[in-house]
């Protein structure tokens, strides 16, 4: 399922909320690390902080309307969430229009910050659009629990496919310098079901999960391990709706022995989807 916020602690609708996504190693949308350890894609930290902000806003809104993703300031991935851990989800609306939500938010495991989110803008559109209102609004008074936070749920049925984020097929690749490569969504992707039931689209998170994968094999050219630590100037322009190629170009920018700098921009049918710039750190204690 492609829902992150596993219980909502606090909820000031239209401000201020709190809530937990626990980690397990049964979730599709875990990977090992470099050190064997099975963890949480940043990228998802980074739904499950919006996922928050949305509840916040539709609460707010009688379920009229909902956010989708439009523009993200910065991402800066700090750490990770393992599995066994519940990560804190603290996500603060900023202002809220007829158009758009403005936010901010971060995620925490036992007080130490993983991942933040500033400058977010989340477009305002018809609910009715996306999902059934009545849905939403039964799932909303299942995971609203103020008070102790509930324990790791256990697994339920088989354990998922873990979910892959590499491209369909690389058109190109010059290691060190650019890449080019194709993502094509067929419509039998399980996060469709939730992302969106009545409008499936491809979820940002996703697309930028897999952009980060393609850019550290850009980068490993050299046999040096980079990681990702920052996301920025992330602007969506379009939905990528099955049947879509969506076509991803990484380009190095700026590379030294301990950072570099890359940009990315996605198209489909030529059309501008998604474009933004990343940051790559291969400095030890950058990430926990």
């Amino acid at each position: 399922m492609f829902h992150f916020v596993d219980q909502i602690l606090e909820l000031d609708p239209g401000g201020h909320a709190l809530g937990i996504k626990h980690v397990t190693a049964h979730d599709m949308f875990v990977r090992r690390n470099a050190r064997g350890e099975t963890i949480l894609l940043s990228c998802i930290l980074g739904e499950a902080l919006g996922q928050l902000g949305a509840w916040s806003v539709m609460a707010a809104r009688d379920f009229a309307v909902r956010p989708v993703a439009g523009v993200v300031g910065e991402v800066a991935i700090i750490g990770e969430a393992s599995a066994g851990d519940s990560v804190l989800l603290d996500t603060t609306i900023d202002s809220v229009t007829d158009e758009a939500v403005f936010y901010h938010a971060v995620a925490s495991v036992d007080g130490t910050k993983i991942l933040g989110l500033e400058n977010a803008l989340g477009p305002l559109l018809p609910i009715e659009e996306f999902n059934d209102p009545d849905e939403l609004r039964g799932r909303f008074d299942r995971i609203s629990r103020p008070g102790p936070r509930g324990a790791l749920p256990h697994p339920c049925g088989g354990i998922p496919e873990p979910f892959d984020a590499s491209f369909d097929e690389v058109l190109s690749f010059q290691g060190g310098h650019e890449a080019t490569a194709v993502r094509r969504l067929t419509g039998g992707e399980t996060f469709l079901a939730d992302h969106f039931p009545r409008k499936p689209v491809l979820p940002l998170s996703l697309l930028l999960e897999s952009l980060l994968q393609l850019g550290q094999k850009l980068l490993g050219d050299a046999g040096t391990a980079y990681l990702p630590t920052a996301v920025r100037k992330v602007k969506m322009g379009r939905f990528v709706e099955p049947g879509a190629s969506l076509e991803a170009k990484v380009r190095v920018l700026e590379r030294n022995a301990e950072s570099a700098w890359l940009r990315f921009r996605c198209e489909v049918d030529g059309a501008r989807v998604c474009v933004g710039e990343a940051e790559f750190s291969t400095a030890p204690g950058e990430r926990r």
